[in-house]
């Protein structure tokens, strides 16, 4: 939990609300959650914000003016359905919550949110984000390629510019073996770069890491290597 928990402010959540009190009492504590928090007072307002900001998790109210929160979803569902999408309402409707799951919603919350209902749900659209937008590369060992960083068990694994440009390079070509020609037009671009200094640089790499993801193809370059146990 605490390593979902830690992820939560790589990622951006709108929050669509009529109500200006519970709105106010509710987007205090995204802030402290989120790294970006936008907010919105009716369905209109809300769209308008995804089509501009991207967010990767929408919570919304069903009952509101101008564009209801099943309108805004199955907007938004019509040509996007990576967002993840939490819908909030004061009523246990049946027909809300049929509509919900056909727009293939993360939750469907009865008010009033609270810690006891509101994190899980904002636990599992995190997961999902996560689960989505990386690669494993072993246990508890990923590259998020939203945030274009490396994490182990969570946390960011703190590396320099390239060192970190070496990984990633070996991470979106991971079916294939990248050679020292690629690496210096990448990593080094206009420097010269030695061999002498890349295998200093992954040296210090490999001692970051959980295991060893680097492969060295002997006279081509060097390969990702995935651990599957």
């Amino acid at each position: 939990m605490e390593g979902i928990m830690n992820n939560f402010k790589d990622f951006s959540i709108l929050y669509v609300e009529d109500d200006d009190g519970v709105r106010a009492v509710n987007l205090r504590i995204l802030k402290r959650m989120f790294k970006h928090t936008y907010e919105a007072k009716d369905g209109l307002e809300g769209y308008a914000l995804y089509t501009s900001m991207k967010p990767d998790i929408i919570l919304t109210d069903i009952k509101m003016p101008k564009m209801d929160g099943i309108k805004l979803a199955k907007k938004i569902r019509s040509n996007d359905d990576k967002t993840k999408i939490i819908i909030t309402t004061a009523f246990s409707d049946e027909k809300y919550l049929l509509d919900a799951v056909e727009l293939n919603v993360e939750r469907y919350l009865v008010k009033p949110l609270t810690k006891r209902n509101l994190l899980p749900s904002l636990q599992k659209a995190v997961s999902g984000l996560i689960t989505e937008n990386k690669i494993l590369l072993s246990k508890d060992f990923y590259y998020n390629f939203n945030t274009c960083l490396f994490y182990f068990e969570g946390k960011v694994i703190d590396m320099p510019k390239k060192e970190l440009l070496f990984l990633k390079l070996l991470v979106e070509n991971k079916d294939r073996i990248v050679t020292y020609t690629e690496i210096e037009r990448k990593i080094w671009e206009d420097e010269y770069m030695s061999l002498n200094s890349l295998r200093t640089t992954i040296g210090f790499l490999r001692k970051k890491m959980p295991f060893n993801a680097v492969q060295n193809i002997s006279n081509m370059g060097y390969k990702l290597k995935i651990d599957n146990n």
